[in-house]
């Protein structure tokens, strides 16, 4: 495994996290609520901004981490002439095992960020473990795998605009980083609301169920509820993510 990968996506995942979060926590109250708008939830947070910082911290600094080096390794291994298909490929292999390795900090960072219901990262382990059990760490799991597809489409199309423009600079990555992750977010989005729903549930719930509530609610529009906090979130996030992760990572090479 890679070391400069792995340091690049950790100082990647450190520094995102901490510009961001504020956003993301606005982002999932939005998916959770059922009727708030954008201006009540943030007047509801109560100056809240960092709450769950350290799940979300430890998420992101070991799910970047570990996604850039085992996508660079995949890379080598797959090594087929289309570059598309090997973007892709390794992309897809990287990002399932690292969704389903993560998966436990993503479902406690949720209820953390969801409600004031544990007081703790801790708090949260425990009481999760003793009122559901050990498979409640692994909610979401599917809805999530298919946010790796998002993920896989975006670095398609971001190696592939840079490899476009052949020019290894910070304008290059910002373009390439934003325009890579509006797209795929637009397209997949609704997963992300899915997801957070199961996540955030304590009762036994499948997919199907979780659907057919959110479009018996406002139809379509269910699905792409807190987009708009997401994309303000997500565009500026990956920029800073693919910035500093090749910044990090020439300057090691």
């Amino acid at each position: 495994m890679p070391v400069d990968d792995l340091i690049a996506g950790l100082s990647a995942g450190f520094c995102t996290t901490i510009v961001t979060h504020p956003l993301d926590v606005i982002k999932i109250r939005l998916q959770l609520s059922e009727n708030s708008s954008l201006v009540s939830t943030i007047r509801s947070l109560h100056g809240s901004y960092y709450r769950g910082i350290m799940p979300n911290l430890i998420g992101n600094i070991s799910a970047w981490g570990l996604y850039f080096s085992l996508y660079g390794e995949f890379k080598k291994i797959i090594d087929v002439h289309n570059p598309s298909i090997n973007y892709f490929s390794a992309s897809v292999m990287a990002g399932l095992s690292t969704s389903i390795i993560t998966n436990p900090i993503w479902v406690l960072k949720t209820r953390i960020l969801g409600s004031n219901e544990y007081k703790s990262m801790i708090d949260g382990i425990k009481q999760m473990l003793n009122k559901e059990g050990i498979s409640s760490f692994w909610k979401g799991t599917i809805p999530s795998l298919f946010q790796v597809f998002q993920a896989s489409l975006q670095i398609t199309i971001y190696d592939n605009i840079k490899q476009h423009f052949n020019i290894h600079d910070d304008l290059t990555t910002l373009y390439a980083s934003a325009t890579s992750k509006i797209i795929s977010t637009l397209i997949m989005y609704p997963t992300q609301v899915v997801r957070a729903r199961l996540q955030n549930s304590h009762k036994k719930s499948t997919i199907s169920k979780v659907v057919r509530e959110l479009y018996s609610d406002r139809r379509l529009t269910s699905f792409y509820r807190g987009l708009s906090a997401n994309i303000i979130r997500v565009v500026p996030a990956t920029c800073i993510t693919f910035v500093v992760y090749e910044k990090v990572k020439r300057a090691l090479s």
